[in-house]
């Protein structure tokens, strides 16, 4: 249950730490998706699970480590205790990935789903995004977004960061053949890769070809996508720009995982 003034939303992303052995490989983000088959899935982006990056395969901590498994940091409805760490491996005894990528498009996009079993949520402030009731705002470019994780590990009382972005592309042309992704203007940092983006409006709000108005509650929320990182460049004046994969692309990557859950019972 969400304490009186504390967003929904602010339960949906999780910091999870990325380990190979005990060695710690570094941190990111990631949040829960509620399946159709009952079972959860933790969403975060492949460059987080497989240690590579995305575009050239190449290994991307300093020392070569790859990951084993993620630890996932689940606060728990007394916030005066530590969260609940648990453990996910990222691959099997033979050293197979156990993640599900996008079927169609690999690792060309940064998405990678793991099965996750996590506390209920009388025990856990945890909230699949999924189950974050949406409406389909509308979306122009220059429009305010939110990127929702936790630079350099900051966790504070288990909560995330509000990384406010901008539509920097176009919309109306993401997952296009010639552009799959988002760009959005953020000045993000590290250990927000895996992140919830998403759209939150007060009070009087715009549709597509309509208003409305939110009277209550926590406003009217939109699921953009999954946040993978800045743009990276050698110059400190760099534009700051980012990219978004968007929810379909997200959806596609958990209806696999759904597929792949289907097979196994079966």
């Amino acid at each position: 249950m969400t304490a009186p003034g504390i967003d929904t939303c602010s339960l949906v992303p999780l910091y999870v730490e990325a380990f190979f052995g005990d060695q710690l490989l570094g941190g990111a983000t990631a949040f829960p998706w509620l399946r159709f088959d009952g079972g959860l899935s933790l969403l975060t982006n492949w460059h987080v699970v497989s240690g590579r990056n995305n575009e050239t395969n190449e290994v991307t901590h300093k020392k070569g480590g790859i990951p084993d498994h993620l630890r996932v940091h689940v606060p728990l409805n007394d916030r005066s205790r530590p969260p609940l760490i648990v453990r996910v491996p990222t691959i099997d005894a033979d050293d197979e990935p156990l993640w599900v990528e996008h079927p169609q498009h690999g690792r060309a996009v940064d998405i990678a789903a793991l099965d996750v079993d996590l506390p209920p949520p009388g025990e856990a402030s945890v909230m699949p995004m999924n189950a974050v009731r949406t409406v389909a705002l509308k979306q122009r470019i220059g429009m305010p977004i939110f990127i929702l994780g936790y630079p350099f590990g900051r966790l504070g009382i288990g909560l995330p960061v509000w990384k406010q972005a901008t539509f920097a592309s176009e919309p109306f042309f993401t997952a296009s053949k010639h552009q799959r992704y988002l760009i959005v203007d953020s000045a993000s940092r590290p250990g927000m890769s895996g992140s919830p983006v998403i759209q939150r409006a007060h009070g009087q709000i715009e549709l597509e070809g309509t208003h409305g108005r939110i009277e209550a509650g926590d406003g009217a929320v939109n699921f953009i996508g999954i946040y993978s990182g800045r743009f990276h460049t050698n110059d400190p004046s760099d534009a700051q720009l980012g990219r978004v994969w968007p929810a379909v692309l997200v959806r596609e990557v958990v209806a696999a995982a759904e597929a792949r859950a289907r097979a196994q019972i079966g």
